[in-house]
């Protein structure tokens, strides 16, 4: 008979990393319906824990681990310049060449399955949004009210559009026949396209 003594707790703070670690192998290998708790239990030496509680912590982690690399390559004191978004757009992929678990975790799995992802992903991606239109030309105060929530509008609307583009490029490159193709030369079209789609605004 196993004695209290004996149980793990299943979350001890200095243990969180391995934790974080073993779910996202996890659950980037075999996907969130067939990744099973047990095995990231047994994986990060603890007890099992809820897989909801456990998938949101790990797509947080590889969301945070992203930010964090784009912060890096691009201070928020820094000029927003051109430069300034081909040194961010360089850095993210950087980061999901060397953490491909984390990578697939937000590519595969930031827009479901649960509510709780699908708002991890609103959150994350507004964030970047809000850094993004640092790159776009001011709205010009002698415009109308009407004229500059326009112009805003289509600053937000190319801004998804560039985050899409990226997002479902690094996925691509990742697994299937686009991971065939040569990374460095699809990273440049990606980055030339956001670059024009950046200056085009108006």
């Amino acid at each position: 008979m196993t004695s209290a003594t004996d149980k793990r707790p299943a979350h001890r703070p200095s243990r969180r990393k391995e934790i974080i670690e073993a779910a996202t192998k996890a659950f980037s290998r075999d996907g969130y319906m067939e990744a099973r708790i047990e095995d990231i239990a047994r994986a990060a030496g603890v007890a099992p824990t809820g897989k909801e509680e456990l998938f949101s912590q790990a797509l947080r982690a590889a969301m945070a681990g992203f930010s964090e690399r784009i912060y890096l390559a691009r201070p928020d004191f820094e000029p927003t310049d051109i430069d300034g978004l081909r040194k961010v757009l360089a850095a993210g992929w950087e980061f999901w060449s060397t953490h491909p678990d984390e990578a697939r975790m937000v590519a595969r799995y930031s827009e479901g399955p649960t509510e709780h992802a699908l708002a991890l992903r609103r959150e994350w991606e507004e964030r970047h949004l809000q850094r993004a239109y640092d790159y776009t030309p001011a709205v010009r105060s002698s415009r109308s009210t009407r004229k500059a929530r326009e112009q805003h509008a289509a600053h937000t609307m190319a801004i998804r559009v560039m985050l899409d583009v990226i997002l479902t490029t690094q996925a691509t490159v990742l697994e299937g026949p686009v991971s065939r193709v040569g990374r460095a030369p699809l990273a440049a079209a990606v980055e030339e396209m956001c670059v024009s789609l950046i200056l085009s605004l108006d």
